[in-house]
């Protein structure tokens, strides 16, 4: 029968095995971004690192913190098992750290969207300078960095949330070597409640806009390909692949927030 220490031992194994793959293969794109970039898209290469910082902080973070979400069906709260390297600097450390992780997942959303749009507009030679694309990239950020400094606000000390977590999961073993225990005993918390939304509502219609997106800017490669040197035409098309493949990737992770989300509603209906 497996222990709980031993499922501990394979998730931590799984996050240093994703979380470090993930921060090499960004930290490659960022370099290839900043020193590789041909000519013609240099203007790109600045939504192609904020895509590779913004991922890359992701893995780095994922691995830092060690998450453990337990949502609780009935209740309003949940609790938090963070077995990372941050349980070693206590509560705030922790807290903090899950709150720009999650800050990060909602920034790489609106990222593809932006990545997208941009792709599709300079097919029309919409002109974009670096002062514009870096507005919108910031404005875009916004709503993630005002969740990012108000999310960690809510997550109280092991003592307060033990009592609570123990009613709920009896059978799971909550000793301090497990990990560092935390949690949020009040979901109705307005910092909470956007924190939830902007991580999970804004992935669905961001998604069909993408994918809406590209299937114009498919139409207009092939309505275009005429009037497109060879080399234009496979610039645009192996751009399209890599936006496609950072559309796809995310969506597990997004995923288990509308599980999540899932649970929450399901014990509060049933």
């Amino acid at each position: 029968m497996t222990t709980d220490i031993e499922l501990t031992m394979d998730f931590r194994i799984l996050h240093y095995i994703l979380g470090g793959i993930g921060t090499i293969l960004n930290l490659i794109m960022l370099l290839l971004a900043i020193f590789e970039t041909p000519k013609p898209i240099r203007l790109y290469s600045t939504l192609i690192i904020n895509f590779a910082v913004t991922d890359g902080l992701a893995c780095i973070l994922d691995v830092f913190i060690e998450i453990r979400v337990l949502p609780y069906p009935n209740e309003d709260s949940m609790g938090h098992m963070m077995n990372g390297v941050c349980k070693h600097f206590g509560l705030t450390t922790c807290a903090v750290g899950f709150s720009l992780y999650l800050h990060t997942l909602s920034h790489s959303i609106w990222s593809l969207l932006i990545s997208f749009s941009y792709r599709y507009f300079v097919l029309f030679n919409t002109k974009f300078g670096m002062k514009r694309v870096i507005f919108v990239i910031l404005g875009f950020y916004f709503p993630s960095f005002l969740q990012a400094i108000t999310y960690w606000t809510n997550f109280v000390p092991r003592s307060e949330i033990l009592p609570i977590v123990r009613r709920v999961h009896p059978d799971y073993d909550f000793n301090e070597s497990m990990g560092l225990l935390t949690g949020i005993t009040d979901l109705s918390a307005p910092s909470v409640i956007y924190g939830m939304i902007h991580t999970t509502l804004p992935i669905t219609p961001v998604y069909i806009l993408v994918f809406i997106i590209r299937w114009k800017i498919v139409k207009v490669l092939m309505k275009n390909q005429g009037s497109m040197s060879e080399e234009t035409k496979i610039m645009h098309r192996q751009l399209l692949k890599v936006l496609t493949l950072q559309a796809i990737l995310p969506a597990t992770t997004f995923g288990t927030s509308y599980l999540f989300i899932g649970c929450e509603l399901g014990g509060g209906l049933s």
